[in-house]
């Protein structure tokens, strides 16, 4: 009776301090968030999203839909971000829960710890208008929904509710990302492994969820179904694009792995990684881990192999699951309490100063005006300067449409403008502002071409064969921390004779 009070308590503790942490990681990600100006992707996603739709261009419908009814009720600017803090605040309860039943609330801590230290999930996945945040919630809940079914002994009843809301978070998932695919494929994979759990292969329950999950992505499919499959065929592309090896890619693909985990927290997944491979398969719990985790990050990983160059945070799904293989394995009486205080510490205050300096430079540009980047070489903080400034510069009389010739600099101008007048993108890359509007609607009438001024040459080049005449170029320049940063060119473009072509089917 004592052992089960001080269970008891302790798990009561445990709660308290998770729930505490969970609401200060979530306030250092409101300030951080709210302090500067959506990215390229973010600005790309809330323009695409004033049309509510089934599904879009480059990703299943659901952080999209969020940002529409975000849009509405908080407006356009960065408080748009909130619920997807809110939502990855619930995804760190989810994590602490499942390390919980796993292997205890030590455990549990340390995973909710290291997760919310690592700069991947606390900047983009944790607080940004992407599809990550709301993929990783929908795993994370599907994930801790089977752990009391392969794990514990449910009651019948129990059984069928616990495997209808395995099938709805991974409905969840699916409306997030296609790799959500991969979580259902471990999970089989880890049912014919493992030999005392193949008996749910002859239950209805999981084939229900199944059930469950194809309804709810049901929009993903009719979309891809009536555009051609065109989202579909353009993820796949990214991943067949090449046909030479270029191991290369693989590296640069690792190196941008560790730097999106931080260097410290990598090093120490990686060794739970490790210290779980060794156990093999005499622990099933780790090996559960295992399976959901190893997919996604050898077949991101690799991918760049033999395809075009990957984007670093394509594995994260799947180091999202070494996590509580990390709380497991720091847990464990080598580690020591007082060593892994220290750890979480010393991550927690270098993420912090990374934090700052980087909010820093975004809003000011200090770091390149103390250390100029080479000739050609882009400040990549610069995606996320506010455009608003363009809204100070009145478009000529009659503008029927702007166009931009790059779908990332479209999301930054449409955001800016407004929903009028319209942004084409008239590029071989339009993404979703191919299907938004169709430049044959608007031929014979004036537009406005923005692009930056390096550009104006070879933009004038390229599109004059799409206009009847051009004004003379006017520029206007968008200022951080008091000195210019971008100096856009504006150009009045009289009489669109032709449609441009699209790359694929409207």
């Amino acid at each position: 009776m004592k052992d089960s009070a001080a269970t008891a308590k302790t798990g009561d503790s445990a709660t308290r301090i998770a729930l505490s942490l969970i609401a200060a990681f979530a306030l250092a990600r409101l300030i951080f968030d709210l302090t500067f100006g959506l990215g390229y992707d973010e600005s790309y996603t809330v323009v695409l999203s004033r049309q509510l739709a089934l599904s879009y261009f480059d990703h299943p419908p659901l952080h999209q839909w969020i940002a529409h009814f975000s849009a509405l009720a908080f407006g356009e600017g960065v408080a748009i971000r909130l619920p997807f803090v809110a939502l990855f605040a619930a995804t760190g309860w989810l994590m602490f829960a499942l390390t919980r039943h796993l292997f205890g609330a030590r455990a549990g801590l340390v995973a909710l710890v290291a997760l919310n230290l690592s700069g991947f999930f606390f900047a983009s996945a944790g607080g940004w208008v992407v599809p990550d945040g709301p993929l990783l919630f929908g795993l994370a809940g599907a994930a801790l929904a089977l752990v009391p079914l392969l794990f514990e002994k449910p009651s019948p009843r129990a059984v069928w509710g616990l495997w209808l809301a395995v099938g709805v978070c991974l409905g969840l998932a699916g409306l997030s990302k296609y790799s959500a695919a991969l979580f259902a494929f471990s999970v089989v994979a880890f049912l014919f492994v493992s030999p005392r759990q193949r008996h749910w292969l002859r239950h209805p329950a999981p084939y229900v969820a199944a059930l469950i999950t194809l309804a709810m992505i049901a929009p993903v499919i009719v979309w891809n179904w009536e555009h051609h499959w065109l989202s579909l065929a353009f993820q796949s592309e990214r991943a067949t694009k090449e046909t030479a090896l270029r191991p290369w890619q693989v590296g640069a693909q690792l190196l941008g792995e560790i730097a999106l985990l931080t260097p410290w927290i990598f090093a120490a997944l990686a060794g739970a990684l490790v210290a779980a491979l060794r156990k093999g398969f005499g622990d099933e719990r780790r090996l559960f881990l295992l399976c959901l985790a190893l997919p996604p990050i050898v077949l991101f990983t690799l991918t760049p192999l033999w395809g075009a160059r990957g984007l670093p945070h394509w594995p994260m799904p799947g180091w999202f699951f070494v996590y509580p293989l990390l709380g497991a394995w720091l847990d464990e009486p080598w580690a020591g309490r007082r060593n892994l205080k220290r750890w979480a510490l010393a991550s927690a205050g270098l993420l912090g100063a990374i934090a700052v300096l980087a909010d820093l430079q975004v809003t000011t540009g200090w770091a390149t005006r103390l250390f100029p980047l080479p000739e050609g070489v882009a400040d990549p903080t610069l995606e996320m300067l506010d455009w608003s400034g363009l809204r100070a510069t009145p478009l000529p009389q009659g503008t029927a449409f702007v166009v931009a010739t790059k779908w990332v600099e479209a999301g930054k101008i449409a955001l800016a403008l407004g929903p009028q007048p319209p942004v084409l993108v008239f590029s071989g890359d339009p993404r979703g502002f191919g299907l938004s509007e169709d430049s044959a609607d608007f031929v014979g009438r004036d537009g406005v071409i923005i692009v930056p001024e390096g550009r104006l040459a070879a933009t004038q080049a390229k599109l004059a064969n799409y206009f009847a005449s051009f004004d003379p170029p006017q520029t206007m320049v968008l200022r951080r921390g008091g000195e210019n940063a971008i100096t856009l060119t504006l150009i009045q473009a009289h009489g669109l004779t032709h449609a441009y072509p699209l790359p694929y089917p409207r």
